[in-house]
């Protein structure tokens, strides 16, 4: 083999590498009469909301929170399903709940001593909490045992408009791609990533729903795993470590696939 077919070989191979084709099989649908379906968790409950009631289905019971003085459910976060954030940003309010939805802790950022605008929020250890501080343009991991911000990324200076996070990681969407972050308040990582509709986040990957595919991507977002989109109409969708979740017109889709360990 000469030096130029050497080089297209390991050409190939990285590319074959950096986006790994695969497919995705429906194995589940099942009707679900729903305003926003937000997603399952570990146990394989699952949670949605209608007239800004929020739900969760375990086996054949049904459980439900509502508070009309917060307005419009903005976000929700089932990473622990013990600790549910709900996050209120009309009210800019979050709600934490326990596994039957009984509210254990809020935090009006109003009402802190270090006044907070909050656009985004999810869960971390313990007891803090991912903020997207709007007055600073910051991300901020916030303690809500002592209402005190732990640690801060320096101010942004791009238009945030999607948030995910885990216990260790976030990420930020901006129209232009995406930004990784740890607890630190420490920059990662940013890509390019255009056309973006709606995105997820399961442990450390992320799965980007554009006008004509799903890809998933690890966490250095060196490895990507490129799904043919489903033949339906959707925005709302959710993964874990084995299916896919897609809502769509009143019914809950699900497809099984095989995701690249990290």
């Amino acid at each position: 083999m000469n030096r130029y077919s050497l080089f297209l070989l390991l050409n190939l191979l990285a590319l074959t590498l950096c986006a790994q084709p695969s497919s995705l099989k429906m194995v589940d649908r099942l009707p679900v009469d729903a305003d926003q379906f937000w997603g399952v968790d570990k146990y394989q409950r699952f949670y949605f909301s209608k007239n800004n009631v929020f739900y969760k289905t375990e086996d054949k019971k049904k459980f439900q929170f509502q508070d009309l003085q917060l307005g419009e459910l903005e976000s929700v976060d089932i990473l622990n399903p013990l600790k549910i954030l709900l996050f209120y940003k009309e009210a800019n309010t979050v709600v934490i709940l326990d596994n039957r939805l009984n509210e254990i802790e809020r935090v009006n950022f109003n009402f802190i001593p270090d006044f907070k605008t909050v656009d985004f929020a999810g869960i971390s250890k313990d007891n803090l909490l991912w903020i997207f501080n709007a007055d600073l343009q910051q991300l901020e991991l916030f303690d809500y045992e002592s209402q005190s911000t732990r640690s801060s990324s320096l101010p942004l200076n791009r238009n945030v408009v999607g948030f995910r996070s885990n216990y260790n990681y976030s990420w930020l969407r901006h129209p232009d791609g995406f930004m990784m972050y740890n607890i630190n308040g420490s920059l990662l990582e940013e890509f390019i990533y255009e056309k973006v509709v709606s995105f997820n986040n399961y442990k450390n990957q992320i799965m980007v729903l554009t006008d004509k595919q799903l890809e998933l991507i690890s966490k250095d977002s060196k490895l990507k795993t490129s799904f043919k989109k489903p033949e339906i109409s959707f925005d709302q969708f959710y993964f874990n470590a084995e299916n896919l979740y897609i809502y769509s017109d009143k019914v809950l889709y699900t497809y099984e696939f095989n995701i690249v360990n990290n």
